[in-house]
């Protein structure tokens, strides 16, 4: 925990490990083909909600089906053309869910969502920024900036943050208004993709995410993320919350996150003994490799 207890902010890296140029991260070998989540306590897969992924052969997603159990309430087809992408769900007559204009490395710059849709909630239009290497670093909704990322040196998520103070926010990463969740990472690679920690504040649901629509996840698996920052009046004073998420590392063979524990507890817990941490969610992946 020592190295969790000094702050570092950093500048905003464009360009992680320095130069001029863009380091040439690795990219993930493995992809997402199903996420269950919100199941805990020991209940199994098919009682949760799940996503189900079809990708097309250009890496990009085609298909997301939305199901509770094992049955498919909602069949998400994402239609692809030049830099947009059009939304629509199969299982409501085609209605639409989202129009998406992407950058030319098939992120998301914009998202325009129809009445109803859950892909996120609280807006209507969403705008994202990328750093070189494809990593999200912005967001605003419908117009007012909402959240921010910082990427450290290994190309992994430093912090994310949420607004404490909103009059002193801006785009800046230094400015003094934001809380910042900070991460720690295990050694091991992330070969399956996974985002792990997904930047809530982005208003878009996790599920989202995982389409590759939000930019690459961190090279990393994450082990904690750590609120830094106590809203008190007018200020956000320079101090860690009270409690800490902590999660266990369960891969398989392939680097692949089998399932993501979330542990969240006082931090002296997570100091003597992790495994006493009060369980907050699992989310469990099924992966398939990338040809």
């Amino acid at each position: 925990m020592a190295a969790m207890a000094v702050m570092t902010i950093s500048c905003n890296k464009n360009n992680p490990g320095g130069g001029d140029e863009p380091t040439q991260l690795a990219n993930p070998e493995y992809r997402i083909t199903t996420l269950y989540q919100g199941w805990k306590d020991g209940a199994q897969k098919n009682s949760a909600d799940s996503y189900i992924y079809t990708w097309n052969t250009d890496g990009t997603i085609a298909k997301v089906d939305l199901a509770w159990n094992t049955e498919i309430y909602s069949s998400y087809v994402f239609t692809w053309s030049g830099n947009t992408v059009t939304v629509t769900d199969a299982k409501k007559d085609n209605a639409p869910v989202c129009t998406i204009t992407v950058n030319d490395k098939k992120s998301a710059i914009k998202i325009e969502q129809a009445a109803n849709s859950e892909v996120g909630k609280d807006w209507k239009k969403l705008e994202m920024k990328y750093d070189d290497n494809n990593f999200l670093t912005l967001v605003k909704k419908d117009d007012d900036v909402i959240t921010v990322q910082v990427i450290d040196e290994d190309g992994n998520i430093d912090w994310w943050g949420r607004i404490g103070v909103a009059e002193n926010i801006s785009e800046s990463t230094t400015a003094t208004g934001w809380r910042k969740k900070i991460h720690t990472y295990y050694g091991t690679v992330n070969n399956g993709g996974v985002h792990g920690e997904w930047n809530e504040d982005s208003k878009v649901k996790r599920w989202f995410y995982e389409t590759g629509l939000m930019g690459r996840a961190s090279v990393n698996i994450m082990r904690t993320a750590w609120w830094y920052g106590i809203v008190d009046g007018d200020v956000v004073k320079p101090e860690y919350a009270e409690k800490l998420a902590y999660y266990p590392l369960d891969v398989d063979a392939n680097n692949c996150i089998k399932q993501e524990l979330k542990l969240y507890d006082k931090k002296e817990k997570y100091e003597a003994d992790p495994a006493t941490m009060a369980v907050d969610y699992r989310v469990a992946f099924e992966f398939e490799k990338i040809k």
